[in-house]
Parts: structure tokens; sequence; C-alpha cells
């Protein structure tokens, strides 16, 4: 988020940005032109102190990053407090991009799906990791609900100890795994699981600015290794992207991953209703991602349709600590 706020503010001087986060000493508060410090959670109802802040202080446009359900479910109280809330999608929607077992259904016949199965019980998970493995196949499992790869491991370790050895490496026998899930079963928790193949080829990400469902500005980022990143707004992956941008009516920031299998073919992983790491890559090579975001937001963006292929290395630079301005801000 510092990159992203840094870059709004260099490309749109012009536009009062205004930036909040539960930590006052977060870094993006060092180049966040206003800031403010949100309580934190569980303090207070999130939703009654957006409104009730950001009227007070007379903000007109609201590009909520926390507690997006809540938001989602009382626009109409926003909107009679005249402030232009801009979330990714409607209630029902944001839920579908969060349950991962309902996504992959509500994309049946989709040929960039990766055939997952979900399961919650610990006999569906064997059956399950049996099937997917019988035409030779790496399984893996990630929970339904999640972020940032939380609760993933691909189901390939040798050995009851390996994932203890390395536990980096999100490796553990399928063995292993179902015991824990009979356990489980056993002191009464439950799960929800999807179990899919492993992919084991090159990811990609779709990062994308959508108004109400048009897509403004696309580029496909492809991870080629640690360090070297290809950048490209010509790809086979943005037209389905963009098709699921249009069914779905996303707005505002979101990205779209994917990776490839054991035999090369793309396969979509999620939709994630916000920002991602690609946006500071797409500014870096010529795609201007964080002034279109900010011009949805403004009613003034522009669809960007230039040819960009280009590869970037990631880097890290140390800088001294600046601190920002105090004031208001949005989340």
């Amino acid at each position: 988020m510092r990159n992203l706020v840094r870059r709004i503010v260099a490309d749109r001087p012009h536009i009062q940005l205004c930036v909040s986060a539960i930590d006052q000493d977060s870094p993006v508060r060092d180049v966040s032109p206003l800031f403010w410090t949100e309580p934190g959670r569980g303090e207070t109802h999130y939703t009654d102190w957006l409104i009730e802040t950001a009227t007070q202080r007379g903000i007109e446009a609201l590009v909520p990053q926390r507690g997006k359900i809540g938001v989602a479910r009382a626009l109409d109280r926003f909107a009679a407090s005249g402030i232009h809330v801009h979330i990714a999608a409607d209630v029902d929607t944001l839920d579908l991009l969060d349950d991962k077992a309902a996504f992959s259904a509500s994309l049946a016949d989709d040929p960039y799906l990766c055939p997952t199965t979900w399961v919650t019980t610990a006999a569906a998970f064997e059956a399950a990791v049996n099937a997917t493995t019988r035409n030779g196949a790496t399984a893996c499992v990630k929970p339904s609900r999640g972020v940032y790869g939380a609760g993933y491991w691909t189901l390939d370790a040798n050995g009851p100890l390996a994932h203890l050895a390395d536990p980096d490496a999100r490796r553990i026998a399928p063995e292993v795994y179902a015991a824990s899930l009979r356990h489980a079963e056993e002191v009464g928790d439950s799960f929800s699981l999807l179990v899919m193949e492993h992919l084991p080829g090159l990811e990609a990400s779709v990062d994308i600015v959508a108004d109400r469902g048009t897509v403004m500005l696309a580029a496909v980022r492809t991870k080629l290794d640690a360090n070297r990143q290809r950048i490209q707004t010509r790809h086979q992956l943005t037209k389905h992207a963009t098709e699921l941008v249009r069914r779905h009516r996303l707005h505002g920031a979101v990205n779209v991953q994917y990776k490839q299998d054991r035999h090369g073919g793309w396969r979509i992983l999620e939709i994630n209703a916000r920002a991602a790491g690609g946006a500071s890559y797409c500014d870096a090579a010529g795609v201007p991602f964080c002034a279109t975001w900010i011009d949805v937001v403004t009613g003034t963006a522009n669809p960007f349709e230039a040819d960009v292929d280009i590869e970037v290395i990631a880097m890290v630079q140390a800088e001294p600590r600046q601190k920002g301005s105090a004031g208001i801000c949005l989340p």
C-alpha cells in the first residue's frame, strides 16, 4: 500500500488523498499527505465509525480496504451521507470470491478451472487425493476460505516428519494430513477444504482497474523467477480475466491469479478484490495502474490500450523514515 499511495500522490498531486490504518506507525503514513489511525479490530462497529468520521470530515469518496462486507451492506447509509463508496463488488459477489469452494463451483465447465474437490470429511479428503493422483498428478490442499496462501500444503512429502523438518516448503505426506483430519473429527472440529491438482508451472496475475465491470486497464504479470517478472498488456489470459470482471461487475483495483499445470496449461486460482503487488510493477513498466485507479474514483478515467511487453527485476531499497502529516484520511 505504501508504494501505491506514493505513486498516486506523484501522479495526481491535485487530489487530496487521505489514508488510514490500524497501526499508527504504519509505513504508509510516511507517504500519506493526510493520515488517521483507525480503531482496532473489535473496539467499535467499524462501518458506523467510517460513516461518522467520513461525514464529520467531509470525505467525498471512500475506497475501503478493510471491512468490505460490512461496508457493502451499508451502501445506502453512505449514500444518504453524501459519501461515494468505491468497493469491488456487492455483498454476494464479495462472499463468492472469498469462498473458494463456491467460486470453483461457479466456474463449472470453464477450461481454465483446475479440477477441484470440496471436502468436509477425512474420508472425502482421502478419496479426493486418490482421484487426483490416479493419473500421475500431485495433489495439494487449501482451506475454502483464506488469504495469502494460508493453510496451503502440497501433498507429496516423503515421510511423516518432512513437514516438520522444512515447514517453509509447505509439503506434507497425505496420510499425515488425513490423520489430522480424523483426529479433528473425533474431537468435534469441522473443516472445509479444497483438494486439487498441484500446479508446478509459472504463476501469472492479471492486474486490472475496472469501472463497474468495464476494464479500463489490464496487465499480465508473469513471475519468471524470484527476481524477474514480465509485464504484458497483450496476453492470452487478458480475455478470460476481462470476462470474469464483466460477469461479476467488479470495480476498482482487482487481481486475477493463474498458474500453469504440469502440461503448461493455465489454470485460474482466485480473484482478489483488491490491488496486488503487480500494481507497482505495472507503474514501473509504464502501465499507469495507480493513476487509472484514482481516475476511476474521480470519474475521469480513460482506457489504457498501449502495447507493453517488458521485463522488470525486483529491487529492495532502504529508506529513512519520514513521518507524514497527521490528519484525516480514507481507509
